[in-house]
């Protein structure tokens, strides 16, 4: 009885805990579902959803998915009869040394390594890919492919230490530092194991090479100690395994620019030297024409250091076996080429038969220079050349094998490119009108009823959404390429839901042309040439202060001098090499700093005194951090965890500074952030970007004062926007923030030529060997001078604040057209390595509308609490302004 009693308690509580639980989890399901809906809602949201899927489909074209993966490795040169030419594998691998450094002044920087090359080895130089990062390089050098960033792709991939550590008894070390890999072979215990390996595989990374401009002594000092510390290490393994088994590889990542910068991909950054010699390298003498002639890509370096140590090529390698490196009969070489196209071909035979696998094989194109029955083909070939004894000809036939399969590779992996552009294509036209449609709405302040999804049209083009995925599923193509090829069924039907039942769709159609093609025009020119950008600065800006140049006044002309000097440095900048020496960069970092102070002083700004202690100190807190930098001394955390404390706090501190109008707050924000700009700058770049905010904020006070009474009189009568009116003033107020969007990132050395940034910008931040954070400083860095341009905007425009949605509809339509321009008239898929400076323009055409809008959100943020002062609401929805192009900053 009790123990029923007991059970039916039991079960009554849990059934009150159970309806309890589910309860509750229903109630936070749908507050939870609310805020997701509320969200999903908000404007900002939507644009950030879609130019994100739109940037997925631009990464799909441009990007491959990834290496195949479940593929065999070849046999290795044991299995094939043959002994290894070394037994051991020795790497250095250095970041920033580009070829024309090393090889300069008859490559006297190589002292260290003519006696040995000349005895045993041979120097050359690589080609890297792009970008050129130091990840990437590893994967070349290693693997034998270029990696793309590959778009949800977690798989790892083949390489020569993994085979080495495959292979009975192999060892494979890594080290971070010479020093350490010498204080390694000194231990008995250590060195006993390594003696007992078949193969050893060493690697030893190289990262304190880099990090200044190669103009500067700092580097150079760097550089010349490395080679010392290479020629002792070599030194010390040559004493101590005592057999001349070893193969040494002294090559770089990448190059660097003469700004101290790397990742585009410019000759400076993917010319790289290299320096090969040891066991089994051909002798060479090292002359300037030797290093010439020896150029091959960097990706052929996994099949010659496989070959050299007896191993098959890494089964993802793409590149052919450089021919002639090799000092070895032609049976080695011989037998190492055919390991390599046996490689390629296996590769090519897992993708062709992907693809036939499909449903609809028959009937869509295929690749005519390789097949199945080819492949199948190649090995009874080389076994007929074999047994008549031309091993000369069957060295050829496996050259061309090689090159067959590299081409059917290549063929197969964009074998979705034109599907893929048309499909974005139509994406980007279906967002366009959409825009359009929301921008004319907006400037009508229209209130009509849309059409909805349940038309017919929307029905249609979903079902024929849903049927193109089915086939191309059924044709067994990757669910990325799906989405992607589904994309503008889906915008299109949202376009025309978002159509008004009655008035007009489009207002004035031939504004939008001419705001929309000039200005994305302006914007491609400036992405392949900075000069062009300068003449557009410096004219947009003297024709907005045009009314100046009738009666100039002391400040139109001091604010003059300084476009002038802004943007002839654009125009020259290509050119000032010598501001990345070591006296030109700490002489210019020092203007910097104490401009930062200054500038207040000259725009009598009103902050309180513990605004000038805090900044104050941070600045020569950053100018004894960059002397312990220059100086080679040992950098202190406490300097670190000053740097970021005053990053967070240069953001927090506007929030809570207690100020009561727009403007007050707006002084703050520009304080603290050129503070951090500063202090996250080298050489000029701080400079720059203080000098072009002076010049925005020293032009609109100019414009305002050049107002004639009349115009005052104009403006105070005329309350109301018409819809022309409106739409003319987002465009403009559009082209300004591009304008500007586009002169700091050139000014400050930010992402024009590729995806580079400039090599000391964390240098107060992280130790050297930390790298990780560096993108989000990087960022903090490329954004500052945006953002302070949108809180002008926010504090002193009511227009720029009321209508940000139809300026940043405005800002959206210019960059689409210049993406679509870059989609469908620059042809991607012929040479990687040269569509890679275009595809990295579409990126960041795409990307300008995320940042700008990432920059608007937290300015809002930082004005949060102000009672900003809005204007009465009027009939329509176009506001009420007492002049509606004060602020604009450019007309």
């Amino acid at each position: 009885m009790k123990l029923a009693l007991a059970e039916t308690f039991l079960w009554c509580l849990c059934s009150v805990v159970a309806n309890v639980l589910c309860l509750l989890y229903r109630r936070l399901s749908y507050r939870l579902l609310g805020k997701v809906k509320n969200l999903m809602e908000m404007w900002k949201v939507q644009v950030v959803l879609v130019h994100l899927v739109l940037l997925v489909c631009l990464m799909r074209i441009y990007y491959q998915t990834g290496p195949l993966t479940q593929l065999e490795p070849q046999k290795t040169m044991p299995e094939m009869g043959l002994q290894p030419l070394a037994d051991r594998l020795v790497v250095f691998l250095a970041e920033g040394l580009r070829a024309d450094t090393l090889f300069s002044q008859n490559c006297s920087r190589a002292s260290y390594f003519r006696e040995i090359i000349q005895r045993d080895g041979l120097v050359g130089i690589s080609k890297t890919n792009v970008p050129s990062l130091t990840g990437s390089a590893q994967v070349a050098l290693f693997a034998g492919f270029y990696e793309k960033p590959c778009l949800f792709h977690t798989a790892k991939f083949d390489s020569i230490f993994n085979r080495t550590l495959k292979s009975d008894q192999g060892r494979v070390l890594s080290f971070s530092k010479i020093s350490d890999l010498q204080d390694r072979l000194k231990n008995n215990a250590c060195l006993t194991k390594l003696k007992n390996s078949t193969r050893l595989g060493i690697f030893v990374s190289l990262k304190n090479v880099g990090g200044a401009s190669p103009l500067d002594l700092k580097y150079q000092k760097k550089l010349h100690n490395t080679h010392r510390n290479i020629r002792d290490a070599f030194d010390l393994i040559e004493s101590t395994f005592d057999d001349r088994r070893t193969t040494y590889l002294y090559t770089s990542a990448h190059g660097l620019t003469n700004l101290g910068s790397h990742g585009g991909g410019s000759d400076e950054e993917r010319n790289t030297p290299f320096v090969l010699w040891g066991a089994g390298i051909t002798k060479t003498k090292m002359v300037t024409s030797n290093v010439e002639t020896n150029k091959i890509d960097q990706i052929q370096f996994a099949p010659l250091l496989s070959a050299l140590i007896g191993l098959p090529p890494p089964v993802n390698n793409l590149a052919m076996l450089p021919h002639g490196f090799l000092n070895e009969s032609r049976e080695y070489e011989r037998k190492a080429m055919h390991l390599n196209a046996l490689q390629l071909l296996t590769q090519a035979k897992e993708i062709i038969s992907r693809h036939e696998r499909g449903v609809f094989h028959k009937w869509l194109p295929k690749n005519s220079d390789l097949d199945l029955q080819r492949i199948a083909f190649y090995q009874n070939q080389m076994d007929h050349l074999m047994d008549r004894g031309w091993g000369g000809k069957a060295l050829e036939t496996s050259m061309l094998a090689i090159k067959v399969a590299q081409k059917s590779l290549k063929s197969y992996f964009g074998y979705y490119y034109c599907p893929l552009v048309f499909s974005t294509a139509m994406a980007l036209l279906g967002w366009q009108f959409h825009l359009l449609v929301k921008l004319s709405s907006d400037s009508q302040d229209s209130k009509d009823k849309r059409r909805g999804f349940l038309t017919w049209t929307s029905i249609v083009l979903i079902s024929l959404g849903l049927l193109l995925g089915e086939l191309v599923f059924l044709q067994w193509a990757s669910l990325l390429t799906i989405f992607c090829l589904i994309v503008p069924f889906g915008i299109w039907c949202w376009t025309l839901a978002e159509l008004p039942i009655k008035s007009s769709w489009l207002i004035e159609p031939l504004v939008h042309l001419i705001w929309i093609i000039p200005t994305a025009g302006v914007i491609i020119v400036t992405l392949y040439c900075s000069c062009p950008l300068s003449l557009v600065y410096a004219s947009c800006v003297a024709f907005y202060n045009r009314r100046g140049w009738v009666y100039p006044s002391a400040k139109f002309l001091a604010w003059l001098a300084l476009v002038c000097l802004l943007s002839g440095f654009l125009w020259s900048l290509p050119k000032m090499e010598n501001l990345m020496t070591t006296n030109c960069r700490v002489i210019l970092q020092t203007i910097s700093m104490l401009l930062v102070m200054l500038r207040p002083l000259f725009l009598m700004e009103n902050h309180k005194w513990r605004v000038w202690i805090a900044n104050g100190g941070m600045l020569v807190v950053g100018g004894i951090g960059i002397y312990f930098k220059e100086t080679g001394k040992p950098f202190p955390l406490y300097i670190m965890a000053a740097n970021w404390t005053y990053l967070f706090y240069a953001f927090a501190s506007v929030l809570f500074s207690g100020s009561s109008s727009p403007k007050s707050r707006l002084q703050l924000i520009c304080f603290n952030l050129l503070t951090v700009h500063a202090l996250l700058s080298d050489s000029y770049t701080s400079l720059f970007a203080q000098g072009l905010i002076i010049e925005f904020q020293i032009g609109s006070e100019v414009h305002e004062e050049c107002r004639s009474p009349e115009e005052e009189v104009a403006a105070k009568e005329e309350r109301t926007l018409t819809p022309s009116k409106h739409l003319h003033l987002s465009y403009r107020f559009a082209a300004s923030l591009l304008l500007y969007f586009y002169v700091s990132l050139i000014g400050t050395g930010h992402w024009m030529r590729g995806f580079t940034y400039l090599a000391n910008t964390a240098r107060l931040f992280l130790p050297d060997c930390c790298s990780s954070l560096m993108p989000f400083l990087v960022l903090v860095h490329l954004l500052i001078p945006s953002l302070i341009i949108l809180a002008s905007l926010q504090a002193q425009s009511s227009f720029g604040r009321q209508e940000i949605r139809s300026i940043f509809t405005c800002v959206m339509l210019i960059c689409n057209a210049v993406v679509f321009f870059f989609v469908v008239f620059v042809p991607h898929h012929e040479n990687w390595p040269t569509a890679h400076p275009s595809v990295i323009k579409a990126l960041l055409a795409q990307l300008t509308v995320i940042l700008l809008l990432a920059c608007d959100s937290w300015v809002v943020f930082l004005f949060r609490g102000l009672n900003m002062i809005r204007s009465p609401a009027p009939k329509r929805r176009s506001p009420i302004i007492d002049d509606p192009t004060v602020n604009s900053s450019v007309v």
